[in-house]
């Protein structure tokens, strides 16, 4: 697919069938997810992937509300997921590299030392680019962030002390193709609108 066509069709999909999902589609993703780039090279963004359905639903009561599940006219769509994959967030990983030989001039071994947290802006372009590799094999996704049960899912999830969960992609066969949520509500800004040149 070309580069231009792709970044046209990727949209959040919040509604799935229940058609399965290969998994070496659910690895493709993945391998796209960790190809991002990374600061010092840490490679510090690390993917968890659920595919067994009864484990979804278990993560997904974890992570709803009643009111949520009442109030949102997609969730049954949703739920319907076939993959739900975590990028997770390794600070501890960016600050060891950074105390490296290598890098240890640099400062940045400790946390106060970075003018942005790279783990997280790391973490943000591998599922970019796990969004983009969706869009290119023909499936659909969403990202969500977890508001709710997060200690919960931690447990779950086993993710050990100082790990984070990004958020979640839940990966399936998309429902629909029309837009919903937000982008039906608002349009699109223009270029011109969000571009500055050599100054604001």
């Amino acid at each position: 697919m070309e580069f231009d066509t792709l970044l046209r069709r990727r949209r959040m999909h919040r509604s799935f069938t229940d058609e399965p999902v290969k998994i070496e589609q659910v690895l493709a993703l993945c391998e796209a997810a960790i190809r991002a780039p990374s600061a010092g090279f840490t490679q510090g963004t690390e993917l968890i992937v659920v595919t067994d359905l009864g484990r979804i639903r278990n993560i997904f009561e974890l992570i709803t509300t009643e009111d949520w599940l009442r109030n949102s006219p997609t969730h049954g769509g949703l739920l319907q997921a076939q993959a739900l994959i975590f990028p997770i967030v390794n600070k501890p990983a960016y600050l060891a590299r950074y105390a490296e030989p290598d890098k240890a001039d640099t400062g940045m071994a400790f946390e106060d030392a970075w003018p942005q947290p790279y783990w997280t802006v790391d973490a943000s372009f591998a599922t970019m680019q796990l969004l983009l590799k969706v869009v290119d094999i023909g499936l659909g996704a969403t990202f969500m962030g977890i508001y709710h049960g997060v200690e919960r899912l931690r447990d779950l999830l086993a993710l050990p002390h100082g790990l984070e969960p990004l958020g979640i992609v839940c990966v399936g066969h998309s429902a629909s193709k029309k837009t919903t949520g937000s982008p039906r509500r608002r349009q699109r800004r223009e270029a011109v609108t969000l571009i500055h040149h050599e100054h604001w």
